[in-house]
């Protein structure tokens, strides 16, 4: 493969042209792009910095006297054999800033898809593990809710996974309603979900709870067939808690939660999910 062929391959998805000279200014190698944006008048002589080792992404402006355009240039220094060249990617600054704001958007969008549970919005288990080991050990205080959906299993098995997204679906609304800079909620499992909330009171934390309650009442209003049942077990620590003893004391009163409400809607066995 040629030298051509090399730099062609190199930059193939790139924006701008590409042009190569030596040493002396002299054109070795000009693609279709480059010789576009080069044509007309311009400074390109007065404004190329001269060749130099180790000259490595030298930013400079091409400007067309005609047209009053001007381009963004980024040259370096390459050594072939005895001989200095000089690569220079030339740029429309208006299409570089464009594919600058994609890339942003691009990574943002890569970002959520990363912290965000696909199904229901909330924030992800992979988030709640990055927190757990940041924000949420050094907390004046901290509340933390466990839940489970009940019976989420039989609603797969009998009816289908549509109905039992329908079912998980109105879990995290109760909790997207509850939700504040202080609040996150997050799906950590199938029909698992932790809500932690910092900054308040053990009675605003209790009282947090009765909204989520009231707001997940109001969400089964509606007879679709589909009723939501969420236990709850949520712990409670001051400044100096031992955050993995907080879980474990939700986890339990969780259960201790499913249990009851399963007891109370008369299931025989109150550990099926």
């Amino acid at each position: 493969m040629d030298r051509n062929e090399i730099i062609l391959r190199f930059f193939m998805e790139d924006v701008g042209g590409i042009l190569v000279t030596d040493g002396q200014g002299c054109v070795l190698f000009e693609d279709e792009r480059a010789r576009l944006i080069r044509q007309g008048e311009t400074n390109w002589e007065a404004a190329c910095p001269p060749p130099r080792e180790g000259q490595r992404g030298e930013r400079w402006d091409l400007l067309h006297r005609d047209s009053g355009q001007s381009y963004m240039v980024v040259t370096s220094t390459v050594r072939d054999g005895d001989t200095l060249l000089q690569l220079h990617h030339l740029v429309d600054s208006s299409e570089y800033m464009e594919l600058f704001r994609d890339m942003g958007d691009y990574s943002k969008t890569l970002k959520h898809e990363k912290e965000h549970d696909g199904l229901t919005g909330l924030y992800n288990k992979g988030k709640f593990l990055a927190l757990k080991d940041t924000l949420f050990r050094n907390q004046k205080s901290l509340a933390v809710f466990n839940m489970d959906v009940n019976n989420l299993k039989y609603l797969n098995d009998n009816f289908g996974h549509e109905a039992g997204d329908k079912l998980i679906l109105k879990a995290a609304e109760s909790l997207k309603r509850i939700e504040r800079r202080n609040v996150l909620p997050f799906r950590v499992g199938g029909d698992e979900f932790l809500v932690v909330a910092m900054h308040m009171s053990r009675e605003e934390a209790q009282q947090l709870r009765a909204r989520w309650e009231a707001g997940l009442r109001e969400i089964n209003e509606p007879d679709d067939g589909i009723r939501c049942v969420v236990a709850c077990g949520m712990a409670y620590g001051e400044e100096g808690y031992e955050l993995e003893a907080l879980l474990a004391e939700a986890d339990e009163r969780m259960y201790e939660d499913k249990m009851a409400k399963k007891r109370a809607a008369g299931e025989t066995n109150p550990m099926v999910r």
